[in-house]
């Protein structure tokens, strides 16, 4: 389904060109869909404020880049919530972005809300300061990106909105062209069909073969560095790499070279287990695309480079049965949940911590009192929750203060291992579910071949012993 989905980008300079730009009257009917959240709804104010809280904890002019070498601190967070065309109101999609904003973020953050209509879809931008008002960084990461899609979600679904189910898509793929390649309305598609016909074909031996071809079929075309194709005289014309992978002038050029190869019997007898099954599985698909025989299942080249990934994966991780196949997924997901769940205790400490320095000397000063009033006692009892903490002086929160600087710490290093852990699990998952997808349903008909094929492989692999039987009997004869 289409949309909303939530989109991410560091903003590292000019910031207040960026602020410029998401609060420009043309596209926010005159800044009526303007909101600030701990900051004020005009471009000077607003940027002076995120400014001062910047420059207060980053220690870095906000205006320009830092004389510091290494890499540039990120003055703002931008992102971007996107609707389906024609299905929110102008305020209905700006409620939605400032409810979004204040559960993502929470009340000490500096967030700047905007609604630009001036599109045929209406979407959302967020300027969110790097530091909240007192001190805590934000993180723009995987891990943050995924708990603001989800929230934005659930907000979508009780709004009665659409959302983004299973977003698959590549990053070298812009995000449209892959919501028309999912409906078959993307002349990028029909491109690639074009393209993967005419590298089969016989007459086309090279890439200046196929980039004749494709005239021929009034494709405009340029071949120098790079393959340029233009589908029409008012489309730009397209580098051949942006269609996707195997589409760039190396891959094509291997796919044109090798389009009459196979995986080798006997190199399909080298494999073990599932890894030796899986490979004569794509050793079947392989036949049936380059040899052009039966192919009335419609496998394509795209799907011969999945498969020879998995193969790849299966090999890596020396995974040779399903058994070994779940043992290495469950094991991804495991340390992926312990790494979060080492994250939240991290959090929930640096929370506790940043209580401490934002109340504790006040604390103290109530502590102190001989006589307290009522209303400096009813103070008192809110922040009691401090006592389990055993503060006595100042030195005793500036430990606290030691402390969370040291979690902090652990925390970045905690965000990037699960960052990696994450990629990881959704690696192990992906690949495990196309591996029981085909094994199990879509490539049954394959299996129906490899059947025919045994005896094949028997004798391939009583090849492989004689072969390395004579090698051993020429060497001892070498050496007598």
């Amino acid at each position: 389904m289409i949309l909303a989905i939530v989109k991410y980008i560091a903003v590292h300079k000019s910031p207040k060109n960026f602020l410029r730009y998401i609060m420009n009257g043309d596209k926010t009917e005159e800044m009526k869909l303007v909101t600030g959240l701990n900051c004020t709804a005009d471009l000077d104010y607003s940027y002076n404020q995120f400014g001062n809280v910047f420059e207060k904890f980053a220690k870095e002019r906000f205006c320009k880049k830092s004389v510091n070498s290494g890499k540039e601190k990120i003055r703002l967070h931008h992102y971007i919530q996107s609707f389906k065309p024609d299905e929110v109101l102008h305020e209905e999609a700006h409620k939605i972005g400032v409810e979004w904003a204040e559960k993502v973020f929470g009340r000490d953050h500096q967030v700047l809300v905007t609604t630009h209509v001036d599109k045929n879809h209406i979407h959302n931008h967020f300027a969110v300061s790097a530091y909240d008002l007192y001190g805590k960084k934000w993180y723009g990461n995987k891990t943050t990106l995924k708990r603001c899609r989800d929230i934005s979600d659930k907000i979508c679904k009780s709004h009665g909105l659409s959302i983004i189910e299973n977003q698959e898509y590549h990053s070298n793929q812009k995000y449209s062209d892959w919501l028309s390649r999912q409906q078959n309305v993307s002349w990028k598609t029909q491109l690639c069909d074009d393209i993967d016909k005419l590298v089969l074909r016989e007459d086309v031996q090279s890439v200046e073969d196929l980039a004749e071809r494709l005239r021929e079929k009034y494709y405009a075309v340029t071949l120098k560095k790079y393959l340029s194709i233009s589908v029409s005289e008012n489309r730009k014309a397209i580098r051949s790499y942006r269609l996707g992978d195997g589409y760039a002038i190396e891959e094509l050029r291997y796919r044109i070279e090798n389009k009459n190869q196979e995986i080798s019997l006997s190199s399909v007898a080298k494999y073990q287990g599932v890894q030796r099954e899986y490979a004569m599985c794509l050793r079947e698909l392989q036949i049936m695309v380059y040899r052009k025989l039966d192919n009335s299942h419609n496998i394509t080249y795209s799907k011969l480079r999945r498969n020879a990934e998995l193969l790849t994966y299966l090999c890596d991780n020396k995974i040779r049965s399903d058994e070994e196949f779940q043992n290495v997924v469950n094991a991804a997901a495991e340390k992926a949940d312990r790494l979060k769940k080492s994250r939240d205790r991290l959090l929930q400490e640096i929370e506790e911590r940043e209580n401490i320095l934002k109340y504790g000397a006040r604390y103290l000063e109530l502590n102190s009192i001989k006589m307290p009033t009522a209303v400096q006692l009813e103070e008192l009892v809110k922040l009691n929750y401090l006592a389990k903490y055993k503060l006595r002086s100042e030195a005793d929160i500036e430990v606290q203060r030691q402390t969370l600087e040291r979690l902090k710490s652990e925390l970045s290093e905690t965000e990037k291992s699960l960052e990696t852990a994450e990629n990881e699990k959704s690696t192990a998952a992906n690949n495990y579910k196309t591996y029981l997808r085909q094994m199990q349903s879509d490539y049954d008909f394959v299996l129906d071949r490899l059947k025919r094929e045994q005896e094949e492989i028997k004798l391939a692999e009583q090849d492989i012993q004689q072969e390395q039987e004579r090698t051993v009997q020429a060497s001892q004869k070498y050496y007598r």
